[in-house]
């Protein structure tokens, strides 16, 4: 089967070395561009411009660092005042764990994941991976409290259902490759507590891969989990996206795993994979991994789900015209800017009737009105303004405000925080 050109040895890498040394880096900052979309307010972070996740509401904005440009642990903003955002407390971690994601649990827990960094084992013995509890009663200083340790490495990402309050992370077993789906019992939040697992066939020591190795290489864990009722859609990296049956927490089955990436050749580190509240279609999104398109970049695919035993594509989203064959943007703008360019986070908590919001990398934030999801149609776009330092955005993260509509997004190598407005 024909497939895309992939790079038999990219750069690739969570921190900075992903672009360190690469070809064809930028020598001038990119002008910004917008469609639809207004900026409101922009904050370097105090320096801590390397910026991940990102949980707002009631007036208070948290971010977390990415650990790019070496800082790591959260910033906490005032955003009352959604156009003069105020810097209120920085969290300072140890560098012997990613702790870039960031969970609002309630109003009196907040809480992080663990990840330890393999580079730093022997540096930090004492390091522990998993989740990390803190006391949020004073929303503007957390106070940590313990963790809640998991085997391995520990904890990528973490998901809470709040109707069935679950949490749902990509995380290490032991006994098993890659990261599997962990199952939290949050009934209590101050001690979340381990009731199960779920994984794909050929990860339990022991058991033939279920994917073609040449293919998939390590590359068959899951990087996310979404509730759906009592499912969780995953997102199983280059193992493609998977649907478990989570009636009993305690006892996950995988109903399917399905993988164009394997099949097709299409790109594959995927990464999202939801169903909006209110709607049969999904919507899956991978990441981009690679600098200067050496993967094919990651993008969007619509499913139909009314059979539920039987995911169906319909459609995908890319904000580019892009060859077919080679599945990499016609306009090589994009293809040499020594960063990413394609898909990343999508805004979660969206439902049947919000337009869609994902970051895009080097190509800012994307807007897109999948009313019809047949026809996804873009709507609106913002694409930062580049630095002398970093010329282009590496847009990471986004999140809508529900209380105030307004659009916040983080820039993972260096932009910092951007608040918008969808004005179209």
């Amino acid at each position: 089967m024909p497939r895309p050109w992939y790079h038999p040895n990219p750069i690739r890498g969570g921190g900075n070395d992903a672009y360190t040394g690469v070809d064809h880096v930028l020598t001038e900052p990119w002008e910004e561009e917008a469609h639809n979309v207004r900026l409101v307010a922009h904050s370097d972070l105090n320096g801590w411009g390397d910026a991940f996740q990102i949980q707002v509401g009631g007036g208070i904005c948290y971010v977390a660092a990415s650990g790019v440009n070496g800082h790591d642990g959260m910033t906490i903003l005032d955003v009352t005042d959604p156009a003069n955002p105020k810097i209120i407390n920085q969290l300072v971690d140890s560098p012997a764990a990613r702790t870039h994601k960031v969970l609002r649990i309630n109003d009196e827990v907040l809480i992080t994941n663990s990840e330890l960094r393999p580079a730093l084992r022997d540096q930090y013995p004492d390091a522990i991976g998993g989740l990390r509890i803190f006391d949020n009663r004073d929303p503007f200083a957390p106070k940590f409290v313990n963790y809640v340790e998991t085997d391995g490495f520990g904890i990528h990402r973490p998901i809470y259902d709040r109707k069935r309050q679950l949490m749902y992370s990509s995380g290490f077993k032991d006994g098993y490759a890659g990261k599997v789906l962990l199952v939290h019992d949050m009934k209590d939040p101050w001690a979340p507590e381990f009731i199960g697992m779920g994984h794909v066939p050929g990860q339990k020591e022991g058991e033939e891969p279920s994917w073609d190795p040449e293919i998939v290489g390590d590359g068959g864990w899951i990087h996310e989990g979404n509730p759906w009722g009592n499912y969780v859609t995953a997102g199983y990296w280059d193992a493609g996206i998977a649907l478990f049956d989570l009636t009993d927490p305690a006892k996950p089955e995988l109903m399917w795993r399905h993988n164009p990436h394997e099949t097709h050749g299409w790109a594959g580190c995927y990464h999202s994979f939801i169903v909006p509240e209110g709607s049969e279609f999904g919507i899956v999104t991978q990441e981009t991994t690679t600098v200067n398109c050496d993967h094919p970049p990651a993008f969007v695919t619509f499913y139909d789900l009314r059979n539920i035993h039987e995911p169906l594509p319909v459609s995908t989203f890319m904000p580019y015209e892009i060859d077919p064959i080679e599945m990499r943007p016609l306009d090589d703008k994009w293809n040499k800017t020594g960063s990413r360019h394609g898909a990343h986070n999508i805004w979660l908590d969206m439902t049947k009737d919000d337009l869609m919001y994902i970051t895009w990398f080097n190509a800012g934030l994307r807007v897109v009105d999948w009313s019809n999801p047949f026809r996804p149609r873009e709507v609106g776009y913002y694409i930062p303004a580049g630095t002398k330092e970093r010329c282009c955005p590496q847009s990471n993260d986004v999140q809508v405000d529900k209380d105030t509509g307004l659009i916040y997004m983080a820039d993972r190598w260096g932009l910092g925080l951007h608040i918008m407005e969808y004005t179209g």
